[in-house]
């Protein structure tokens, strides 16, 4: 206790009452680890772990393994995510949602953990947009989703200024916070405290808020969440959110057993998840749904920045299933969507029309196709290209680049590298040998030195 801020303990104590001893106890207590295998290529064998309560796909733990010495985190297999924050997952099943085509908006969206349970719950026509207006932590983001091969999903940088029609019929605002939450976990998040950092986040919230919600379409969701305890941030945003933006508190069931504590003023609900009474970190949510009366106000005039295309012939031949996809060109690459997302693809560019598919197939270079990584992350190379399945240290090896150990190829062409049934990336084999196109910025560095 003697490591946290004074006055961080003091409002604890006003907060929690007789429970404040017991939820600084915890903060003492190590952080346990958790992860949430990818819903449709995760690993079967962390099923003997511990459970999540609320998300069916997240596991605790024992230790903390050497994630980067498995191919399978390489490969998004599963994703290293806080507990707490997988609560998401329920919080989307309780809305309830019918099978019509939306449009899901990750407003402060890197490094991609809770986009990553979005995409989990889209439906066939549905689209997902990942924004970040940050560059560096953008490019984090990318690379977590391509890892994790989510088609129908957007990459954006625009700041929430930019929405100011609502297209979007579910929201999520996970808002930089003063992390209270993850004291535990990260000692900057201890150092960083103050009163006034909880007082400038809360009105940066607001700010972010005020912006964002203009892209929510009328009885549309916005589910509202930090990693903070204080009620500046949570509670009271909700009340104020609620207040200037006709909001209405969407009220959310979840079993005693699980912990989790309500917090309500009037009618107005949220929801927070304490050290003490769950297995995770701090967290708050809460689910507001646009009750707004007024009529929302679009431009006169509005075409889709960029329409996707049927897979030209050439690319046929490179593609599984080639008649399921559309794609969009975007100097250089082709960018992948399904046909059954087409219409709200279209929809989306009108309002974000510097939006990115993830989904990217490769690009042309003179007359020869060069694959992209996403294509064996989301499972949908082509069956031609033969699989070369190879035991963990050949697998280290080619994440770091190196091709040496590699068997040799049957004939020239390409190869997906797999190991234990994971698929790597991709390699190309001619008569000078092999040559590595795992992506250079995600390669493995120093492994031996870490070891």
């Amino acid at each position: 206790m003697d490591h946290l801020p004074q006055e961080f303990v003091k409002r604890m104590q006003v907060q929690l009452g007789n429970e404040a001893e017991e939820f600084l106890n915890a903060l003492d207590r190590p952080s346990p680890t958790s992860i949430r295998l990818h819903h449709l290529k995760g690993r079967s064998s962390f099923e003997l772990h511990e459970k999540v309560r609320w998300c069916d796909t997240g596991y605790y733990l024992e230790t903390r393994p050497l994630f980067y010495l498995d191919p399978h985190w390489h490969a998004g297999a599963y994703y290293v995510q806080e507990a707490s924050s997988m609560i998401l997952d329920e919080v989307v099943k309780q809305l309830m949602l019918d099978h019509q085509p939306r449009i899901w908006l990750d407003v402060c969206a890197s490094p991609g953990g809770k986009t990553g349970i979005l995409a989990k719950h889209l439906g066939p026509g549905d689209v997902l947009v990942a924004n970040e207006v940050v560059g560096q932590r953008r490019s984090i983001l990318r690379e977590n989703l391509t890892r994790a091969g989510f088609l129908n999903t957007f990459i954006s940088g625009e700041p929430a200024t930019s929405f100011t029609e609502p297209f979007a019929d579910i929201l999520l605002i996970d808002a930089p916070c003063a992390g209270e939450g993850m004291m535990r976990k990260e000692s900057e998040a201890i150092r960083q405290w103050t009163p006034s950092l909880v007082q400038s986040c809360s009105l940066m919230q607001k700010q972010i808020v005020s912006n964002a919600v203009k892209a929510l379409k009328l009885d549309g969701f916005m589910i509202y969440s930090t990693c903070s305890y204080s009620m500046e941030e949570n509670l009271q945003n909700v009340v104020h959110f609620s207040e200037k933006h006709q909001l209405q508190s969407v009220p959310l069931s979840f079993p005693g057993e699980w912990g989790i504590s309500t917090i309500q003023q009037s009618d107005h609900i949220g929801y927070q998840l304490y050290p003490h009474k769950v297995k995770g970190e701090g967290l708050f949510f809460a689910v507001l749904k646009n009750t707004s009366a007024e009529e929302p106000k679009y431009r006169k005039s509005r075409k889709p920045f960029n329409v996707f295309e049927p897979v030209p012939g050439w690319l046929t031949s490179h593609l599984s299933g080639a008649d399921q996809y559309l794609v969009r060109k975007n100097n250089p690459q082709l960018q992948l969507i399904t046909v059954q997302a087409e219409s709200k693809a279209n929809e989306l560019l009108m309002y974000l029309t510097r939006a990115d598919a993830l989904g990217e197939a490769g690009e042309l270079k003179g007359k020869d196709f060069v694959p992209s990584q996403f294509m064996p992350m989301a499972g949908i190379q082509h069956l031609d290209y033969e699989i070369v399945e190879v035991d963990l240290s050949i697998a280290l090896d080619f994440l770091e680049r190196s091709t040496h150990t590699l068997p040799p190829g049957k004939k020239p062409g390409w190869y997906v590298i797999s190991y234990d049934g994971t698929l790597l990336g991709w390699a190309k084999y001619t008569v000078q040998g092999w040559k590595n196109h795992f992506p250079m910025n995600w390669r493995l560095r120093d492994r031996r030195k870490k070891q």
